[in-house]
Order: C-alpha cells, then sequence, then structure tokens
C-alpha cells in the first residue's frame, strides 16, 4: 500500500483512540465522583456547601486527570482536610493548619500520620491532633470514605 492510501485509515485509527480515550476518562471520572456530588450539592458549578460551621467542596478531576480533590475546612479555627480520591492506589490527604500568622500543609495518611516527618510538622500536628481528627471523622462520614 502507499502512502496516500494508509493515511485515511491511520488518521481514522488516531480520532477513534483519542475519542476512546475521552469517552474512558469521562466514564471512569463520572462513575467515581458520582457520590461525591451527589453529597454536595451544585451552586452554580461548584460542588460547594456549608453545613453545621463546616465548608464542604468537591472539585472533579480536571482533563485527563483521575484526581480530584473533597474538602472540608472549619474556617473559624484554621482547620481543613483535603482527600484526594486515586483511582489505582490509596486517597491521599493533606491538613491545614493556622496557628496565629503561621499557616502548615502536612501531607499525611488515612490514619493521620505524617507521610514525611520532621519535628516542628510533628508537634504542630500533634498539638492540633483533636480538631484534625474530628475534621477526618467528618469528612469520611460526608463524602463515605473507609
Amino acid at each position: 500500500m502507499n502512502l496516500k492510501k494508509k493515511r485515511p485509515r491511520i488518521t481514522l485509527i488516531l480520532i477513534g483512540g483519542f475519542l476512546l480515550l475521552n469517552l474512558v476518562w469521562y466514564g471512569v471520572t463520572a462513575v467515581e465522583y458520582k457520590p461525591f456530588v451527589s453529597a454536595v450539592p451544585d451552586f452554580d458549578g461548584v460542588h460547594s456547601m456549608m453545613q453545621d460551621g463546616f465548608s464542604y467542596t468537591v472539585e472533579t478531576p480536571d482533563y485527563l486527570s483521575y484526581t480530584g480533590r473533597l474538602m472540608i475546612a472549619d474556617k473559624q479555627a484554621g482547620f481543613a482536610v483535603g482527600v484526594y480520591p486515586h483511582l489505582f492506589q490509596d486517597d491521599t490527604y493533606e491538613v491545614w493548619i493556622q496557628e496565629g500568622l503561621n499557616g502548615y500543609l502536612l501531607d499525611v495518611n488515612n490514619s493521620l500520620e505524617l507521610l514525611e516527618p520532621y519535628d516542628e510538622q510533628q508537634d504542630v500536628l500533634n498539638r492540633n491532633k483533636s480538631e484534625i481528627t474530628r475534621l477526618m471523622d467528618q469528612v469520611k462520614s460526608v463524602f463515605s470514605l473507609d
């Protein structure tokens, strides 16, 4: 076959592959994030709500990404927990702590253990463990995480 006959076939295969990739991405993210977006109502295209003093948000994955973010914040107390649900591995967690003028962003596992322990971060986490545990319990119950 010469190149002129192969070109339309190759073009169709590339377009079909791209369409299939988009269809799989949309299907997987729609199914995986359906329980999360149904727990938090849509308000002008953003899934966000305030309930019992907590702020909840759901960020669905960006285009061709499979990781979004679930967030709970207690803005009055200066604490927030972010959960990044992953399709093929364990979820990852981030904890935001505001103490006076200092802010901390800690990467933790679901047991609230630092992924990369540092003395100062461990002290901050230990001082605020009860508040962070309360937020973790709340985010797990609202979004039905195990």
